[in-house]
């Protein structure tokens, strides 16, 4: 009989210790996955991400990521009125109407992505 209940309190232990070790991983495992989720916004997934938000790191990570876009898209509104300024004469001319749709595209982009960028940080508060 004493070995039957040394071998039960034995089973009994692993048990347990298998029980707070799959506690604590599902533990590190929460606390690790927004900081993941945050880092893997990509133009592929960004979809994706924006659907399966649910907390506010989420939310915080997407208006992160379409502020940088927003960024991006301005430093493009910036070079391509540069390139449109140094160019002169009949080149300025025949690149006017290229020039000006590539900038207005790049202007709404940014529009677009800064208006994203407000209302995921809205969903993050």
């Amino acid at each position: 009989m004493t070995v039957v209940k040394t071998r039960t309190k034995t089973l009994l232990s692993g048990s347990f210790r298998w029980l707070a070790i799959a506690v604590a991983t599902a533990a590190l495992v929460a606390c690790v996955v927004p900081a993941v989720h945050a880092d893997q916004i990509t133009d592929d997934n960004a979809a994706a991400m924006m659907a399966a938000a649910k907390t506010p790191e989420d939310h915080a990570a997407l208006a992160a990521y379409f502020t940088s876009k927003a960024e991006a898209a301005q430093a493009e509104v910036e070079k391509h009125e540069k390139m449109y300024h140094s160019l002169t004469g009949r080149t300025r001319q025949n690149m006017a109407m290229h020039c000006k749709a590539i900038i207005g595209s790049y202007q709404n982009q940014a529009k677009a992505y800064a208006a994203m960028a407000r209302q995921e940080s809205k969903l993050a508060k």
